[in-house]
């Protein structure tokens, strides 16, 4: 883990409040990783490392003041990668939210999944990904989805539990979880899950959990 900047590319504007951004610098990651990055606030905010036409990406959904803050900025400073790769085998679906497909390219080409975005309104650029519109066509979608070895879900925490209610007896299912987090190493104790192995951390032990040993 290291601390370093990162300085703004390309911006690309996925809907009225989701965006992509490409960077100038190289930065070596494992699957599903993340990078923290300063803002507004007092703490940091996480955010899943992704590449997008051959440049290092992050998605971002503007929500408040310090992700508003981060969209306005040309340079970024940030520390990682953090968190655990996650490493599956098999054959894979990967059922991500508009925010998260600079990810969800990059776990593609890494992890041979097919990619599938669900999003509530028609996306303002075309994406090389199946996409879907609404809450019926979404849960359309995953009653569809057979074959697969593994699902991977990232999201909202609502799109999650239904995605994994949905696909539980199909396959094995992992959810990367979205959490408050101060510090990116578990030391602040702020991404606590309750799992039933006990407690889990997610900016260590995650973000990406099997689904069967959540709470939900």
């Amino acid at each position: 883990m290291e601390n370093f900047f990162l300085t703004k590319k390309n911006t690309v504007r996925l809907s009225e409040d989701s965006y992509l951004f490409t960077f100038e610098e190289k930065l070596d990651f494992e699957p599903t990783q993340f990078i923290m990055i300063e803002n507004s606030s007092v703490t940091r905010k996480p955010f899943a490392l992704g590449r997008w036409k051959g440049d290092l990406a992050i998605g971002i959904q503007v929500v408040g003041p310090g992700t508003e803050y981060i969209a306005k900025q040309k340079i970024l400073r940030a520390h990682g990668p953090l968190g655990r790769p996650f490493q599956p085998s098999g054959r894979g679906a990967i059922i991500v939210s508009l925010a998260c497909v600079a990810m969800a390219f990059d776990l593609q080409q890494r992890l041979l999944g097919e990619v599938f975005v669900g999003s509530l309104k028609k996306p303002f650029v075309e994406l090389p990904f199946k996409v879907v519109i609404g809450d019926e066509q979404f849960t359309e979608l995953l009653k569809s989805l057979n074959g697969y070895d593994w699902y991977l879900i990232v999201g909202s925490e609502g799109m999650e539990k239904v995605s994994y209610e949905l696909l539980k007896d199909r396959g094995e299912v992992f959810l990367s979880l979205n959490e408050y987090m101060a510090c990116g190493i578990g030391a602040c104790k702020g991404c606590a899950v309750e799992t039933r192995d006990g407690i889990k951390h997610v900016c260590v032990d995650g973000p990406v959990f099997r689904g069967d040993l959540l709470c939900i």
